[in-house]
């Protein structure tokens, strides 16, 4: 009986003591200094007679519920070094600062600086940077290759998946000793036509897209074409630093990778056109099927970066190999050329990068058997919209 009740009691005892010192248990809040909020500025200039953007929005502390869309209000000027101020253009609809490109284009050789007043007051400037020479693409190929690819797939998911595809090569040459690096922007455009047959129920209907020329048949085909614009999302895409070789050139620079698999760059065939005939009745006929296959074009974009905008890209590269995918905004994570210089001690961030810029756009064609990709310079389709059609044959679109 002695026995039985020590055993209990040594048995009780230290679970009522587990269960007071749980009963003690205090959740500890370590007091933090930070600041609440910086601002995040995100803005490119070139030397390319085009509209430039900035746009502002304010990163927050991790725990917050702010919504960080772009701000509005402020005064936003680009300064050169002769004193010259550009005044940037509000659009309250997408939230960011354009410029007029008949009002003002960057010029090689002079520095340039960004000054932002807040609605609250607040002055920031970037660091004066100054635009370099730009490079020369001397020439581009590719190697039809294997490996796994990340795309966004049909409902905007990050999806990766093994696909064959363009490794895409480029030789590039330069004159500038100040350019550290050069970066890359590139655009799939993924070109499909449409055979349409002209009903007289379309006809009757008002259906759109009349024939360019009389029809004495019951249905008159004829081929549209048509355009979707992709980006590849190589925007921190880096070459070799060009400070590393004396000879002003590098060749063989990885450009770009892009698939052959069609889900990568999704095309919707509508079939079916619907409308009203004269004698108000809903009718619907199939008016347009496939007139070919798909063909693609590359647009390219080569940014010679100064010291300040090749250490911001490393920086960004390291964060995209380590997570495999960036933060939003990705200014946040990084030190840029921002300054606040109403209040010194405030933190700001991202970068005002001043770049200049070459273009180049190719059509694509693919040689299976002998494992390249060949490339045929097409116009330059900078401002090309992000799809569209036309019953004309554009000038880029060439045969297949």
């Amino acid at each position: 009986m002695v026995t039985l009740m020590g055993t209990i009691r040594n048995f009780i005892l230290p679970v009522i003591l587990i269960l007071a010192m749980a009963g003690c248990k205090e959740e500890y809040y370590p007091a933090t200094d930070r600041q609440k909020e910086a601002l995040v500025v995100n803005g490119l200039l070139t030397n390319l007679h085009e509209s430039f953007k900035v746009k502002l929005t304010m990163a927050s502390a991790y725990d917050t519920t702010i919504n960080n869309e772009g701000i509005t209000g402020a005064n936003v000027s680009i300064n050169d070094d002769l004193a010259n101020v550009y005044q940037m253009l509000e659009d309250s609809k997408l939230k960011c600062y354009y410029s007029d490109p008949d009002q003002f284009t960057a010029v090689t050789g002079r520095s340039y600086s960004l000054r932002i007043t807040m609605p609250n007051g607040e002055v920031y400037e970037s660091v004066p940077q100054k635009m370099l020479q730009s490079a020369a693409i001397d020439s581009i190929h590719g190697i039809v290759t294997n490996k796994d690819y990340w795309y966004k797939d049909i409902l905007g998911n990050i999806v990766s998946k093994s696909v064959y595809g363009s490794e895409t090569l480029m030789d590039i040459g330069y004159s500038s000793d100040s350019i550290y690096q050069f970066r890359f922007d590139n655009y799939i455009i993924n070109c499909f036509s449409y055979m349409y047959m002209y009903t007289p129920e379309m006809r009757r209907a008002e259906v759109p897209f009349p024939p360019p020329r009389s029809c004495p048949g019951p249905a008159c085909p004829y081929l549209v074409y048509n355009w979707n614009r992709f980006d590849l999302g190589t925007n921190a895409s880096l070459t070799a630093k060009a400070h590393d070789f004396s000879i002003k050139k590098i060749n063989n620079s990885t450009v770009c990778f892009f698939s052959f698999d069609s889900a990568s760059f999704p095309v919707y065939y509508q079939q079916d056109s619907c409308g009203l005939d004269a004698q108000n009745r809903y009718l619907c006929a199939r008016i347009r099927q496939r007139g070919g296959p798909e063909g693609k074009a590359l647009q390219t974009r080569l940014y010679a970066l100064n010291q300040t905008a090749s250490v911001y890209y490393q920086q960004l590269n390291k964060q995209l190999s380590f997570e495999g995918k960036l933060f939003d905004p990705v200014a946040v994570q990084l030190n840029g050329n921002i300054k606040c210089i109403s209040d010194p001690g405030k933190i700001a961030l991202g970068l005002f990068e001043v770049s200049a810029c070459s273009t180049k756009s190719y059509w694509c064609e693919f040689d299976y058997g002998g494992g390249k990709t060949l490339f045929y310079p097409v116009s330059d389709l900078t401002g090309l919209p992000d799809s569209g059609s036309n019953r004309n044959q554009p000038e880029f679109w060439l045969p297949y």
